[in-house]
């Protein structure tokens, strides 16, 4: 398998890369991409990888290539050698898992996404490779305000989004909450205010992992 990793901290890298640091028994090579240099928005990149120009990117054995975050992630929890199983052992703990990562997404990560799209360095970043809608700025941020707001409310007497474990709905959510807190200083995502969600925030961000999401990959990953 080869993975085709960011040379960035993007969100959607990130959210892979944190899968594959807790996940345990994997074992594929790693291509880096300049996202900064817009490499996956090449011709190369589009006809040879993916047309939509997505990275991540996961290449299988017999060429088949995996887009899309939550396909990579549930593509390496089903093929991994040993360790935990991050999108549930169980029918049961693999719908509530989905049931709580599709959540996470719409209720929070779209809208906040879809808030930092709408910025002047969204606008700096795509260069005319996506259709942005500053008018809409607000309004997202209202909407992710409200979807953090009932996520207090569900981690009241948790440690983590789905139950006592990690699980990718943890994974998504904090993935793109820390790239976006700790890259374009978006504050508002964590406040005392919201005390359940803090708390897990918190928990989330001294794992080991939680530091090495943020760095491109090896050549070779192995663990």
């Amino acid at each position: 398998m080869i993975l085709y990793d960011a040379n960035a901290p993007g969100p959607n890298p990130t959210t892979v890369r944190l899968f594959a640091h807790e996940r345990g028994g994997l074992d594929f090579d790693v291509v880096t991409i300049d996202l900064v240099g817009l490499e996956n928005r090449r011709r190369a990149y589009l006809t040879e990888i993916s047309a939509r120009g997505e990275v991540p990117a996961l290449r299988l054995d017999d060429g088949t290539v995996l887009t899309e975050i939550t396909a990579i992630c549930g593509y390496f929890d089903e093929m991994a050698r040993g360790g935990r199983r991050l999108c549930g052992e169980t029918a049961q703990e693999r719908a509530i898992i989905h049931m709580w990562t599709r959540r996470a997404y719409l209720e929070v990560v779209l809208p906040f996404v879809n808030h930092w799209r709408g910025s002047e360095a969204a606008e700096n970043a795509y260069r005319g490779h996506r259709i942005l809608q500053p008018e809409a700025r607000r309004s997202n941020r209202l909407l992710a305000e409200r979807g953090l707001n009932q996520f207090d409310d569900d981690l009241d007497g948790k440690d983590f989004i789905a139950g006592n474990d990690i699980s990718m709905a943890d994974i998504l959510l904090f993935a793109f909450m820390a790239t976006n807190i700790e890259g374009e200083g978006t504050t508002w995502l964590n406040v005392p205010q919201r005390p359940h969600v803090a708390a897990w925030y918190e928990r989330m961000r001294v794992r080991e992992s939680a530091a090495k999401m943020l760095v491109s990959l090896a050549p070779h990953f192995q663990n």
